[in-house]
């Protein structure tokens, strides 16, 4: 997929060992995602609004839950 080329994202960098974009809506304050078979760890957020580190299993929870549909009535 080329993420590179979807309305929203920007600073997107995606290997076979990394993933990192930020979800841009034209604010100062916008969130990004890092996520490295390198670490345990991802962490998402920004300078401005903080950083959250979930771990791998929180995360994959998370998007099975989003995936589901779960928020879909907030969206």
């Amino acid at each position: 997929m080329d993420f590179k080329n979807i309305n929203g994202l920007k600073n997107v960098t995606v290997t076979n060992k990394r993933a990192e974009m930020t979800f841009c809506a034209n604010c100062k304050t916008c969130p990004a995602i890092d996520i490295s078979v390198d670490s345990d760890k991802v962490i998402v957020g920004g300078d401005d609004e903080g950083y959250t580190e979930f771990t791998k299993e929180q995360f994959a929870l998370f998007t099975k839950v989003v995936k589901e549909g779960t928020f879909d009535k907030y969206l």
